[in-house]
């Protein structure tokens, strides 16, 4: 690994410093709270099986403060990572696409040329020289009328279809209801992250279209109904919790 890369390392810099105070893995996971599998994410980097970006960065946080690190600049460089992330796999996917995008086209698009100028000088060939006959030129629009009213039919059937299907459409209701004291932070269909502090006592009700993204500071402090159905929460109390709904 570059001096630039190793910078950018988040999970190698967390690792290294746990490593050089004999921390265990599974000690950190007991103190934070943390599950073993998740911090093994966080050393390997692993982007895709991570959760989103605001769980990740109190994670980080968290596993930081066991063993004694800088919080901020772990996430600092989880941040830098994601950022150079992004910048590679810009102009891969723009010169992939120029590579496999054009010159598997030009075949075709000049078979489609070739053939719409041959059937234009053909048809105008033909009206030059047999005239059209009148009874044909009214059926013709008769035809022309047809299919227009048939498309205007299937354009009000679809729109009637759009309409009933986001009227039937059912949204995801979750009911949160705390026993104990805890924190929560919740993203709904992708926006922006939301944290609540919850007494005992305390109940939300939320919405959504299509997607909860959870994360909960204390597993068996709560109980969750989605739609008016229990939802199974599996961790122990004080245990950190991360889920997805449904």
């Amino acid at each position: 690994m570059s001096n630039h890369d190793e910078s950018l390392s988040y999970g190698g810099y967390l690792q290294r410093i746990r490593l050089e105070k004999r921390i265990s893995l599974e000690a950190v996971s007991e103190d934070t709270r943390i599950g073993l599998g998740t911090l093994k994410l966080i050393e390997k980097e692993d982007q895709a099986q991570l959760p989103a970006e605001v769980f990740v960065k109190g994670f980080l946080r968290a596993y930081a403060r066991a063993i004694g690190a800088d919080g901020d600049e772990a996430v600092k460089r989880y941040e830098s990572r994601l950022k150079t992330a992004g910048r590679l796999s810009g102009p891969q996917a723009a010169a992939e696409n120029s590579n496999t995008g054009i010159w598997w086209k030009l075949p075709i698009v000049l078979v489609v040329f070739a053939a719409v100028i041959f059937l234009s000088v053909w048809g105008i060939s033909i009206l030059q020289t047999q005239p059209v006959p009148k009874g044909v030129v009214e059926e013709q629009k008769l035809s022309i009328n047809s299919e227009a009213n048939n498309h205007q039919l299937q354009k009000e059937a679809a729109s009637a279809k759009d309409t009933s299907t986001k009227i039937i459409t059912e949204k995801w209701v979750l009911e949160v209801e705390a026993h104990q004291d805890t924190w929560m932070k919740i993203i709904i269909d992708d926006g922006d992250a939301a944290e609540y502090n919850l007494a005992a006592g305390d109940r939300l009700e939320l919405k959504a279209v299509s997607n909860f993204n959870l994360l909960f500071g204390n597993a068996g402090g709560i109980e969750m109904k989605l739609n008016d159905k229990p939802v199974a929460i599996s961790g122990k109390n004080g245990e950190i919790v991360t889920m997805q709904l449904p």
